[in-house]
């Protein structure tokens, strides 16, 4: 993982103080807002004060007066009015929304929801339903329509007038009608869901009566990943203060009650109600996700309540089969470069997008899942980081039927017979407009802690809620050699980790007790978090990674020294194994760099890896494995043994390890040449061992001390010979280790019961 500090000149160091001095915020706040591009005292008062001033006119946006003049017409003709929606949360919510603005309006309309099966936005199917069953005077469409040009001439031709409000991306040409868009100007804002254009087609028509329904545009926003700055942090704010305040409509606070959401923040809503309305989507049923929000019928409400909880469940499997799947064929056919684009007959299309999500998170790389429909393939694209998909989608376009999205998701549609060259074409753009670096993990750090993390620095940083998309959380690092870290009770995955400045927790952080506890120089990332105990609030960091120094140091050389002897009482001696010398390493190192995927390399001893230069085009992972997705990469000094590496296919040694782990005997294992740590200094006889342990008694009755105080000397060699004696002693039970070392006198056991005394013995 890459960490990027924010360095400010001297300058822009003083315009920060004074921001702070001018609005009363500490400056680590307004260091924050002013790397976000909220560089003037009136913009941070803006920003930390959201609300209903802060609104723009919705006749800012295209076309807006001519709509709600063909609207009027409608109510004054008592027209046939159908809204036309999405099935995602988003199109859900829009639909609902301008349902209920429809109604105070004085029309009463009807509403369509696709299925997924349908395909996205105004299928033809579905429209020859409408138009046989009702023959509208008048559709609406929300969350969808923009591209869809021949769609609404079909529909003009019939004498059906269409009215667009959309949010996506503009097509080239616009349909010939009356498109409201944020992304039209002269909007001055093109980041708002399709719930929050239909909002603002509401509130042209009822005004104020439309903030009722600022739930329903807060939670689309959120599911949607729409960016939480601009008019959208206000909408987002003002739905969530309408939920806390237990005025929401009151679908929503069912929906909130039964996914046992504690607090309401844009964070919880967007991982626990979301999903709930999305998987009737999912599973094909998304009508009864708009029913649940429209009925006035208690028990019917409850009745569908209940499948949308089934849904959802159903919805977690069925994506974990699909992911299994997804990943079996990438075990098969290998990681490819620039792109993933995998497509398969049994695939569900409305799970694509999340399954997606997951491999291009996991693999640093755009993915494109396809399933097969009537006709061809559809299927979902997702992204990461400054890689945009849809333009990379756009590249390809004429092998595809259809596409349409975001920077960060897409949906496609394209022929059997062209999949292949399109996963190709869409691997080779990517490759020649994206670095490296574009699909490198990086860690954005928004400020470096270096006092204690006050309390009323964590409510400062709660006043820049809610996050999410555009406006995340804020980082903070922690660079420290010393933390003390454990379980927060017996048996426990997850660590309480306290530092200088802020105690911190860390979830499932427990294969990294080891690393954290060694004084190893290590950067601490994490969030701060406010809680409340017993009527006190406090603070309480949440540690969301941790990276240690490579660089050469007596303690970082000790601890990887450390690992690799305790290997030594579990491994297995280095026989039987393909031993390569350094130069075909080197060709190994170069051919992983081509292909990007599956091979792992681990450097024993931390010095070795200046022995080969091209390790440096890979992620550096010391002590422990951060690397997902069987990307290549360097692990740097570990604890071999407590490393999952199953999804590398090669685990190659760059140096000799002092003993082979045995867990990794279901993958190909190259062992290099080049020595770790020389043991030539380690007599094993029960003389020299012995002039080790009354070394140790000597300093324990003085000062505590701990096995790195004890073992470390300014000569290497020295260093070597005590760590290796004392780990023998450790394995004995001679010492025991906790937070210093104790002698424990009462065993008595020989040195050759000791499996790493064993192996010395064997190689001298």
């Amino acid at each position: 993982m890459k960490i990027t500090v924010k360095n400010y000149t001297q300058e822009q160091l003083n315009t920060i103080n004074e921001l702070a001095t001018l609005t009363g915020v500490l400056n680590v706040t307004a260091s924050i807002l002013y790397s976000r591009g909220i560089d003037t005292a009136q913009k941070i008062n803006d920003f930390l004060s959201p609300g209903e001033d802060k609104l723009l006119s919705p006749y800012l946006l295209n076309d807006m007066g001519v709509a709600v003049e063909r609207i009027s017409i409608a109510r004054q003709n008592g027209e046939t009015v159908v809204i036309f929606g999405d099935y995602d949360a988003d199109g859900i919510c829009a639909t609902t929304l301008l349902y209920n603005a429809l109604k105070v309006y004085g029309i009463d309309a009807i509403t369509v929801i696709p299925e997924r099966d349908n395909g996205y936005g105004l299928s033809e199917g579905v429209l020859n339903e409408v138009i046989e069953n009702v023959l509208p005077d008048l559709l609406i469409t929300v969350d969808c329509g923009v591209s869809a040009k021949e769609e609404v001439e079909y529909l003009k031709d019939l004498g059906v007038d269409v009215i667009i409000t959309d949010h996506h991306e503009l097509p080239t040409e616009l349909p010939d009608t009356t498109v409201i868009s944020c992304k039209c100007s002269p909007y001055p804002f093109d980041g708002l869901s399709g719930t929050g254009v239909a909002y603002k087609l509401a509130y042209a028509l009822i005004g104020d009566l439309a903030n009722r329904y600022l739930d329903l545009v807060a939670i689309a926003t959120i599911a949607d990943s729409m960016p939480l700055i601009g008019e959208n942090r206000s909408l987002v704010k003002l739905g969530l203060d309408l939920i806390k305040s237990g005025n929401a409509l009151v679908p929503v606070n069912e929906l909130i009650a039964i996914s046992g959401v504690k607090e309401i923040t844009a964070t919880s809503l967007a991982f626990s109600v979301a999903p709930r309305i999305n998987a009737a989507g999912r599973m094909g049923d998304a009508y009864s996700a708009l029913r649940f929000f429209l009925s006035s019928d208690k028990f019917e409400r409850n009745e569908l309540l209940q499948k949308l909880v089934v849904y959802n469940a159903q919805r977690q499997q069925e994506c974990e089969d699909l992911y299994k799947s997804a990943k079996q064929k990438l075990t098969i056919s290998g990681i490819p470069s620039g792109a993933i684009v995998l497509y398969d007959k049994t695939w569900k299309g409305g799970l694509l997008g999340i399954v997606a999500a997951r491999l291009a998170e996991e693999y640093r790389l755009p993915t494109v899942l396809l399933a097969e429909t009537e006709g061809g393939y559809h299927g979902s694209a997702r992204s990461l980081g400054d890689v945009n998909v849809y333009e990379a989608i756009s590249s390809c376009a004429d092998l595809l039927t259809e596409f349409g999205g975001h920077a960060q998701a897409a949906g496609v549609g394209i022929k059997e017979e062209n999949i292949i060259a399109f996963s190709e074409r869409l691997a080779s753009y990517v490759c020649k407009t994206y670095s490296k670096d574009a699909f490198e993990k990086t860690a954005h750090v928004d400020a470096v802690i270096d006092g204690r993390f006050t309390l009323r620095t964590a409510k400062e940083i709660a006043l820049l809620e809610p996050f999410g998309t555009g406006n995340n959380k804020p980082l903070f690092m922690i660079s420290a050699s010393s933390v003390e870290a454990k379980p927060i009770k017996e048996g426990s995955v997850h660590l309480n980790v306290k530092t200088p400045y802020i105690d911190l927790m860390y979830f499932n952080g427990v294969s990294a007790l080891s690393p954290l506890n060694s004084s190893v120089f290590k950067n601490v990332l994490f969030e701060s978090s406010l809680l409340e105990y017993n009527g006190r609030e406090y603070v309480k960091g949440i540690i969301k990674n941790v990276c240690y120094d490579i660089g050469a140091s007596k303690t970082f050389n000790f601890v990887a020294l450390r690992n690799a002897v305790k290997q030594m009482a579990s491994g297995e001696p280095i026989s039987g194994v393909k031993t390569l010398s350094k130069q075909e390493i080197e060709s190994i190192i170069e051919n992983a760099d081509e292909h990007g995927f599956s091979t792992v390399f681990i450097a024993t001893n931390p010095e070795n890896i200046n022995l080969f230069s091209k390790l440096s085009s890979f992620e550096q992972n010391p002590l422990t494995l951060t690397s997902r997705g069987g990307k290549n990469a360097v692990i740097i000094g570990a604890d071999v043994n407590s490393l999952d590496l199953s999804e590398y296919k090669t685990v190659v040694f760059v140096d000799k390890p002092l003993a082979l782990p045995q867990r990794f005997k279901g993958q190909t294992q190259v062992v290099s040449s080049v020595p770790s740590f020389d043991l030539s200094s380690v007599i094993p006889s029960r003389e020299a061992f012995g002039e080790v342990f009354k070394e140790i008694v000597s300093k324990i009755k003085t000062s505590p001390e701990t096995v790195e105080s004890l073992a470390i000397s300014d000569n290497f060699s020295s260093t070597i010979f005590k760590t290796v004696a004392i780990e023998t002693f450790i394995e004995l039970g001679f010492i025991i280790e906790k937070e210093v070392v104790f002698i424990d006198r009462t065993v008595k056991k020989e040195l050759t019961l000791s499996k790493i005394y064993q192996k010395l013995l064997s190689e001298n």
